[in-house]
């Protein structure tokens, strides 16, 4: 059925106005329209923006990588270790004044908080501890530091693991303590931490 042209008018001025706002904020219709989502949806709006955090990482880290020397074909095991020890001080250096959050949104954070405590809390005694028996039991992580040596790298339950927010390119959600751990794992080094994600014990 056909509107009245009154109705016509009011739809075509207000399509108009959506239009010029979208070209005062210098974005796309698409950016326009998730941005709107987002301030309606913060955690949709954190998950991007943890998105957004982890690739200019990615990129950091890549640009890291091609100041090193090039690595010949043959590398010897010591060859590559030490490789991986210039890469991460580089990285270090490159964030040097990083901290707690600087990757994770407060509402990534919470949400992962939220999932690994639902997790625990659901899962059987015997399945927990097993769970947890390799986790370090050792003091709160430090970022840039790297992942102790002596210390198993005890995997994240796959349950678990695929309710978290998936991470990119060789980045691993690892218990550390009572924390969750993002280790780089082409450095070994901590680059961002949940605290408080598992159940004391």
């Amino acid at each position: 059925m056909t509107q009245p042209p009154r109705v016509q008018s009011i739809v075509s001025r207000a399509l108009l106005s959506l239009l010029l706002v979208v070209l005062a904020l210098d974005v796309g219709p698409t950016a326009f329209l998730f941005a709107q989502e987002g301030a309606a949806n913060p955690q949709a709006a954190g998950m991007s923006e943890f998105q957004q955090r982890l690739n200019v990482y990615l990129k950091l880290r890549e640009e890291m990588s091609r100041r090193l020397k090039p690595m010949s074909t043959s590398a010897s095991a010591t060859e590559l270790a030490a490789r991986q020890e210039a890469l991460a001080a580089a990285i270090r250096t490159a964030r040097k004044q990083a901290k707690p959050g600087d990757l994770i949104p407060a509402p990534v954070a919470a949400l992962i908080v939220k999932t690994c405590m639902d997790d625990f809390h659901f899962r059987n005694p015997d399945v927990k501890r097993a769970a947890l028996e390799e986790v370090p039991n050792t003091q709160r992580p430090g970022i840039n530091r790297t992942y102790p040596e002596d210390a198993a790298l005890a995997t994240v339950p796959p349950l678990l693991l695929s309710k978290l927010p998936l991470l990119p390119d060789n980045l691993q959600y690892r218990f550390f303590g009572r924390s969750m751990v993002i280790l780089d794992g082409d450095t070994q080094i901590i680059i961002d931490y949940v605290s408080n994600v598992v159940p004391p014990r």
